[in-house]
């Protein structure tokens, strides 16, 4: 059974699954270190696939199999493209402009649109159908718009949720670190509730304003359009707080697993 490897390179960490006939036998998280080396993540990648491979019995392979790559850091991606190489000796095919994933990008500039923002469209498509929203919940909240005809058409950005956590940590000196959870109240009776309140109910104010906006453009007209939230367990939080959609955990991994699927029929089997 050939083995199929899904990166999920970001700012602060890097999501490593392999999918061993039609399901993941093993996801990873690492953190990003700006002075790790490829040797380093080669160990760590190297691993993952020892964990797999327990987990996927002794039919899995890398013979036969692929690695494919979406990185939003240009900086880590060739050190994440070597070391697969060294761990597994295979290449990596990196998500990125003339990919044939799928989906098409219809905005002002195509280019721009980041990796996973298209993977992550790509699966939310696959399992809501199209329209369809798509938010992400990392160091930055993203907000992404599928059409009727299937097409990305474009998002909208805010800071995250920890982002913004972190930002009022170093503007006050009196504010403590603050685990994100859905609070009692809206008017918090203790500083961790009150940063709670403003951060939790807050972004799920601003989701649920973009998603009725959004809703509105794609329908052209009232309505609300199904959405898919993936990321940070904060998110997972805010979108059932909120009731606004289902959350995946790794629509990206998702997204790469069917890109690579119609790449390549053998894929389709990993």
């Amino acid at each position: 059974m050939p083995a199929l490897l899904a990166i999920d390179a970001r700012n602060s960490s890097l999501a490593v699954g392999f999918r061993v006939a039609g399901a993941w036998a093993s996801i990873g998280r690492f953190g990003v270190v700006p002075e790790r080396t490829s040797d380093e993540y080669a160990f760590l990648i190297e691993s993952a696939w020892e964990r797999a491979q327990k987990a996927a019995g002794p039919g899995a392979s890398l013979e036969g199999g692929s690695a494919w790559l979406s990185s939003v850091v240009p900086s880590l991606t060739p050190r994440i493209v070597k070391a697969v190489d060294m761990a597994l000796g295979l290449g990596t095919t990196v998500v990125g402009p003339g990919t044939r994933t799928g989906i098409k990008i219809r905005t002002d500039f195509p280019s721009e649109v980041g990796a996973d923002l298209v993977c992550a469209a790509v699966a939310a498509r696959e399992v809501l159908g199209s329209p369809c929203l798509v938010a992400n919940f990392g160091a930055v909240l993203s907000l992404s718009a599928v059409d009727a005809a299937g097409d990305f058409v474009g998002a909208a950005f805010a800071p995250g949720m920890e982002a913004a956590a972190g930002s009022l940590r170093s503007l006050a000196a009196q504010i403590p670190e603050v685990r994100l959870m859905k609070p009692e109240r809206a008017i918090g009776k203790s500083t961790v509730q009150s940063v709670q309140a403003g951060i939790i109910l807050g972004y799920g104010g601003l989701l649920s304003r973009l998603v009725a906006l959004m809703s509105q453009e794609l329908l052209g007209g009232p309505g609300k359009v199904a959405l898919a939230g993936s990321g940070s367990e904060e998110g997972r939080a805010l979108l059932e707080a909120e009731d606004l959609g289902v959350f995946v955990p790794d629509l990206v991994l998702e997204g790469l697993a069917l890109i690579a699927a119609r790449a390549s029929p053998a894929q389709g089997r990993a």
